[in-house]
Parts: structure tokens; C-alpha cells; sequence
């Protein structure tokens, strides 16, 4: 059994820099002053870095989350120059799986060969500062969330202390949101109180008050359950977290449903520790503000959807494949794929009754300490009469380095870490004609004052075009406009332009700009709201 990596792997780093080839006498102590000039062909911090840095790595590495050191100004980035470098190099940060070449996802989040020869660059020329005033602007991240302001925080009554006797622990807490009519929610956020120890989350909803009757039963916070909840709730899969996993909003038209008197269960999967340690997560609800007349479901593709029976022998490297068949038109929302430490690859499309594959998601490295649920930039549809697929690799071998066995053994379905697991998780809603124009989006880009969605703009990076959609809740006049990453003025879309109320999206040809940063701003009645975008 095997805990969680991402931390230790990232301190080892940081603290071993001479055991990856680099000596530690080449970090450089940088002056955040230092406002020399450099050669124009010598990457600086403040002109370079900085933008780099600020939109892939700091989200996670700032105080309070998940990365184990602060990526927020020069001096930080600097003391780590060596280590950015080597994972950058290795692709292992940052920890974007889906396979860009296969199909894109919101949220992308992933380096450039050119972003990363940068990086290289600037730590072989001596971490050169540059000039301050071009350091890029910090993104506005929230303070615990990173989707923004929660409608209702539901924290765990009191920190659980997990034993330290190497094993696993799975602890059902029951949270009561207090709710007297039905609330449709557009987003379920986990935030781990500890995620040195916290393996992964489901959260199931349920109005049966069952899972009252099993914590009152045991004499700890919560109560101890493997393999579910000791029941079947109502809804078993109401939202999933593991490591690197990130909540998106449903489009407005599209909700959960959560019952009036109902109750949030949240399956802990706690990770096998030597000593005894706390967890204080909770779980963070964002409402619908208008009616969503669309309740998202999900459904599974796990061993049962397999011909033959999921047993990996010792010394192999065996390869499964499930399907499940859609027997009415749906509209895909997320993919959620889930291995454990021996999984390989994973990859998942679907053929329609003439042969035709759409593509979902290909994940050809997969790490356990890197999951996540990704999140289609527009809704998919699947055809009636189509199949699902999903193909999955495991690498028992004693070659692998996660193999929680040594030598290797069989390996079955098991919840515990040192288990395996095959399962493929689809959020969707039946299609309606329109679905494929509904784009998924991020709150945190909303005009609160005009209450206009601005959403991601993809691909990003671009190479040719890019896709630029915004919602207008009324129908009024928009300014469209893009920036430079010097605020100088590009191009005007739209001036004043009028835009009925709904959803709008452009297309624009970058092929005419340079390779950097670029902004778009929308701007209604005085109010502006833009998101930046990468031209390679």
C-alpha cells in the first residue's frame, strides 16, 4: 500500500536537487530589484517567467493549497530555478494528463515546448530579473475555493484523526445542508483539509436518514465503511474528487438536483500513514440563480463492462477494454477516469452506428497523484445506437515504481490503495437540438454587474483560431477588444456593438499575431471583464 506522492516527490525534489544531475551551488540568489540590462535573446524573469509561472504554476503553489512550496513572486521562483527546470523538462509539472493531440478540455493547463526551453533558458543564463515593470499580473485567485464565493460551506463537524498504522481508512461523514425546498446546484467543490492524506472523495445525496442510523452507531466522528455507504443512496455519485481534480460550474441550463431534508454523504478515503495525522475538509455548493430545468446524471463503465475478468498477473503488463451501449441521444458534459498505482494508459471514445469515433479523452502517462475530471469546452453529443469504449493499461512489473508490491503479485478490484481499479466516470444529460453550442464555463469570470458569462477561450495555446464565447443576460451594446500582454490595443472586434440577450460565440484567426500573450476584454456599460489566451 502506497500513500499519496505529490508532496514528498516535490520536497525530495527541492531538497535533492544534485540527485537529478544539478548541483545546488547553481542556484543563483536573484535580487527582485535588479533591473540590469540583459540580451535581448537571454529570457528574464519579469518579461518571461513571471507570465508562466503566474498562469500554470501558481494556483497551486501559493499558501494554502496543494503544491508544496510558493511560486508567487521571483525570490520564490528563483530558490526553486533548478527543480522548475527538471520537472518542466520531464513534463511532469505541470500535472496536465489528457493527451492535447486527442481532444481539448477546459482548463488546459500545460507547457509549451517553446514555454519550456524558456524556463530552461533563463536558469542556464543565471535566472536573469529583467525589468519589474514588465512582470506579468498575478491572476485573482479566491480564498477557499478556486471557483469563487460559495452559496453554502459545508465544513466537517470536527477534525477526523486518521490512525498511523499503514493502512487504509474509509470514513463516511454525513453533512445536513438544512434544506426545506429543492436547491438545483451548479457546482460541488472539495477542498481537502489535508491532502498529505486524503486519497479521494466521493459524495453521494440521500433523504433516507440512513446514514444517521450507522454514524450514531460508531463511536467515532463518522462512521467506518469500505467499498460505499453501507446502503444505496439516492444518488451515489453526486460528485468525485481525487488528487488534482478540478470542480467546474454546469452551463446555467444545466443543474443537480438537491432534495429538500436531504443529506450529503462524503466517502474519505483516507491513505495508509505511519503516524497519526487530522483532516478538516469540506465541501463547498454553488446555487443556480435562475431554473435549470436539466438535472445532470452519470453513469459507470467499471469491470462489469468487460468480457473478461479484471485480474492483472505479476510480471505483466495487461490491457482491458469495456464498453457500455447509449440507447438514446446524450449530451456528454465531463469524463472522470480512475486507476490506482499500477495504471498505465487510459483512453476513451465512442463509434456511432456508421463507424464514426468521437473522440473523449487519452491519457498516455497516467499518475495516480494527478487525476481529474475534464470538463468538454462544449457539450458532446453521443448518437443513439452508439458505444462507449474504454481501454486501460496496468504495469505490473517490477520496473514500475508505484508497484505496491515487491516482487510483483496478482492484482484484483479492491478499494484499498494497493487494489486496482477500472472506471469510467460520464456526466451527461439527455441531448436536446442546440446542445452542442452549450459551452462550459468557470463563475470566476463572471461580469457580477451585467451578470454576462465570459467564458474560456480554446484551444489555448492557440496555433490558427480561436473560439470566444460570452453570454449577455440582457440584450445590450459590447465592446470586444484585443490587448497585447503590454496593454497595448491589437484589434477592435465589436465597438458598441449590440448583442441580444443569450449566448454568443466568435471565431478569430490568430494567425496574424506573434507568438505571446494576448487578452480579450469584453466590456458592457463601463464594465470590463477579460481572460488571456497564448498564441504559439
Amino acid at each position: 500500500m502506497k500513500t499519496i506522492l505529490l508532496i514528498f516527490i516535490a520536497i525530495a525534489g527541492a531538497l535533492c536537487i544534485s540527485a537529478t544531475g544539478f548541483s545546488t551551488s547553481k542556484i543563483i540568489e536573484v535580487n527582485p530589484l535588479d533591473t540590469q540590462t540583459v540580451a535581448k535573446s537571454v529570457p528574464t524573469y519579469y518579461e518571461d517567467i513571471s507570465p508562466i509561472i503566474y498562469n500554470h504554476c501558481t494556483k497551486c503553489h501559493r499558501p494554502g493549497e496543494i503544491g508544496p512550496m510558493p511560486l508567487t513572486n521571483i525570490a520564490e521562483v528563483s530558490a526553486y530555478g533548478a527543480m522548475i527546470k527538471y520537472v518542466t523538462e520531464l513534463k511532469y509539472m505541470p500535472p496536465w494528463k489528457a493527451d492535447p493531440d486527442y481532444n481539448h478540455f477546459l482548463g488546459e493547463n500545460y507547457l509549451t515546448d517553446a514555454q519550456i526551453q524558456t524556463i530552461g533558458d533563463w536558469f542556464d543564463a543565471g535566472m536573469q530579473a529583467g525589468d519589474p515593470t514588465n512582470e506579468a499580473t498575478m491572476p485573482t485567485f479566491p480564498s477557499g475555493s478556486a471557483l469563487g464565493t460559495p452559496d453554502l460551506v459545508l465544513p466537517m463537524a470536527e477534525a477526523f484523526e486518521h490512525q498511523g498504522t499503514n493502512e487504509d481508512g474509509y470514513q463516511v461523514f454525513v453533512f445536513d445542508p438544512q434544506l426545506t425546498q429543492a436547491k438545483e446546484v451548479r457546482a460541488v467543490e472539495f477542498r481537502p483539509g489535508n491532502p498529505s492524506i486524503c486519497h479521494h472523495a466521493v459524495i453521494a445525496m440521500d433523504t433516507t436518514n440512513q446514514a444517521d442510523i450507522l454514524d450514531a452507531a460508531d463511536p467515532d466522528y463518522g462512521y467506518e465503511m469500505f467499498g460505499g455507504f453501507g446502503f444505496d443512496p439516492v444518488d451515489p455519485l453526486y460528485a468525485v474528487w481525487a488528487p488534482g481534480t478540478e470542480a467546474r460550474f454546469f452551463p446555467p441550463e444545466i443543474s443537480k438536483i438537491l432534495l429538500p431534508n436531504s443529506k450529503l454523504l462524503m466517502q474519505m478515503h483516507y491513505a495508509p500513514i505511519p503516524v497519526n495525522d487530522t483532516d478538516s475538509s469540506y465541501l463547498n455548493l454553488f446555487f443556480a440563480q435562475t431554473p435549470s430545468p436539466r438535472y445532470v446524471q452519470t453513469y459507470t463503465i467499471s469491470p462489469i463492462n468487460l468480457s473478461t475478468p479484471f485480474v492483472i498477473p505479476p510480471n505483466t503488463v495487461s490491457s482491458f477494454k469495456g464498453s457500455s451501449y447509449v440507447p438514446y441521444d446524450i449530451s456528454l458534459l465531463t469524463v472522470f477516469p480512475h486507476m490506482h498505482l499500477l495504471g498505465k494508459t487510459w483512453e476513451s471514445y465512442a463509434i456511432d452506428g456508421n463507424g464514426d469515433t468521437t473522440k473523449l479523452v487519452r491519457i498516455n502517462d497516467w499518475d495516480f497523484n494527478y487525476q481529474n475530471g475534464y470538463s468538454f469546452t462544449n457539450l458532446v453529443k453521443i448518437t443513439a445506437g452508439s458505444t462507449v469504449y474504454v481501454e486501460a493499461s496496468y504495469d505490473n512489473t517490477a520496473t514500475n515504481p508505484l508497484n505496491p508490491n515487491n516482487p510483483p503479485q496478482y492484482v484484483y478490484w479492491g478499494d484499498f490503495t494497493g487494489d486496482e481499479m477500472f472506471v469510467g466516470l460520464y456526466d451527461y444529460v439527455p441531448y436536446q437540438i442546440g446542445d452542442e453550442d452549450l459551452m462550459l464555463g468557470s463563475e470566476e469570470l463572471l461580469i457580477q454587474e451585467e451578470q454576462t458569462d465570459l467564458y474560456p477561450i480554446y484551444p489555448n495555446p492557440a496555433t490558427a483560431e480561436v473560439k470566444i464565447g460570452f453570454r449577455m443576460s440582457d440584450g445590450d451594446d459590447a465592446t470586444l477588444t484585443i490587448y497585447n500582454n503590454n496593454g497595448q490595443v491589437v484589434e477592435v472586434l465589436e465597438d458598441a456593438t449590440y448583442y441580444t440577450k443569450g449566448r454568443h460565440l466568435l471565431t478569430y484567426n490568430t494567425q496574424h499575431l506573434n507568438a505571446g500573450i494576448y487578452r480579450f476584454v469584453i466590456e458592457v456599460d463601463g464594465v470590463q471583464k477579460s481572460t488571456k489566451f497564448v498564441v504559439k
